[in-house]
């Protein structure tokens, strides 16, 4: 019998080491120089300036061309983005003032980061998170297992790495607002209801749900408190992701004056500008959608929460999914608000088989602009303040 145990103990033993091996070998790894595929070239992105320079401040929305590669590690990452705050700096466009919006989801995709390589190779988002899970399975049982989310599987994937997401996302960020002296909404990143300590560090609480998280980083690099939390996840979000309350939305103050961020979803709620109403100059919404055959699709309806008293119930299955951005969203809300500019950034890429085509929303003096998708390339956007 003792026998039979040892043997099993050397079996199991001699498992896990094959596994850790395994686990542990052929993943990306962090370096100062390199690049594990092409940078973007100047041919692959385009920079469209609406309205004229009044001294009054100016919003930058950057919608980088991402790809799985871009997340194998930080340094490609930074290195995508610092493509495009390259071009700007050498166009003189970035001064003081410039307040700088990336796109929702932006740093949730950092889960990703420091993989096996063939997770970034994968045909479809299901093998690369299969991959993921394999690669990472005691961490990812555990976190199933404390789920306070209806989907555990989702609610580990985004929380197992959550700690060094953090400290990535805030790292990155930090240095990109030093570097160029702007103010960053650094787009949004998915943490366990993420915190700020004494120091302006940013923290998690490991085992709490999960929020949809943007900081605003200032010229100094340092994190302007609050965290933005979004208020109204879509239904597909409820599955891993909580709500923060509504009207919690802050109001930053920018060398460009008082900004406004709701999340994506948020921005179709009037709930979500009672803080900002009276208090905002101007409002800036990081956004994510599908393809461009999405926008034009027959739009679904309001997701995740009821509509609001003002939204025509035959809308839905009748007019298009960009109609009721345009209808419902930042450029209606907006100046029902007293708030008249703002800037809607989407995400754009080639993240596995998903390619969101970033569209954009411009509103200026309460005329509402939309911008064409930005097709297999990136995109700067610049928009002067009145």
């Amino acid at each position: 019998m003792k026998r039979m145990f040892l043997l099993l103990a050397v079996v199991l033993l001699t498992l896990l080491a094959v596994y850790f091996s395994w686990a542990w070998t052929g993943r990306a790894r962090e370096q100062v120089y390199g690049w594990s595929a092409p940078p973007m070239s100047k041919a692959q992105f385009e920079h469209i300036r609406l309205g004229t320079d009044a001294g009054k401040g100016r919003l930058i929305g950057i919608q980088p061309y991402l790809t799985s590669y871009s997340y194998s590690t930080v340094y490609n990452l930074e290195t995508t983005l610092r493509f495009y705050f390259d071009q700007l700096r050498r166009e003189d466009m970035l001064p003081p003032d410039a307040v700088v919006v990336l796109p929702e989801y932006t740093g949730t995709w950092l889960v990703t980061t420091n993989e096996k390589t063939n997770l970034y190779q994968a045909a479809d988002l299901q093998t690369a998170m299969r991959t993921l899970i394999a690669s990472n399975l005691p961490a990812f049982a555990w976190h199933w297992w404390k789920a306070p989310a209806p989907d555990p599987m989702q609610y580990a994937l985004f929380s197992l790495k959550a700690k060094r997401m953090a400290r990535q996302y805030q790292s990155l960020f930090s240095r990109l607002a030093r570097d160029y002296r702007c103010t960053i909404v650094a787009g949004s990143i998915v943490l366990p209801d993420a915190w700020l300590d004494t120091a302006g560090d940013l923290r998690i609480r490991s085992g709490s749900p999960l929020y949809n998280t943007t900081a605003v980083f200032g010229p100094e690099g340092c994190i302007l408190p609050p965290l933005v939390k979004k208020m109204y996840p879509t239904a597909e979000e409820q599955a891993f992701t909580a709500a923060a309350p509504p009207g919690a939305a802050p109001v930053f103050r920018t060398p460009a004056g008082r900004m406004g961020v709701l999340i994506c979803a948020d921005s179709w709620y009037p709930d979500a500008y009672l803080r900002l109403q009276q208090q905002a100059d101007f409002v800036v919404v990081p956004s994510l959608a599908g393809t461009d055959s999405v926008w034009m699709a027959p739009w679904k309806g309001y997701s995740g929460f009821a509509a609001p008293a003002d939204v025509d119930p035959t809308d839905p299955g009748r007019i298009p999914e960009g109609v009721a951005w345009e209808k419902y969203s930042m450029g209606t809300r907006a100046p029902r608000s007293n708030i008249h500019q703002g800037l809607n950034v989407f995400f754009t890429g080639n993240l596995w088989e998903l390619r969101p085509e970033g569209r954009a929303l411009v509103l200026q003096i309460d005329s509402l602009q939309e911008l064409p998708p930005a097709l297999a390339r990136g995109r700067i956007i610049t928009v002067y303040l009145n």
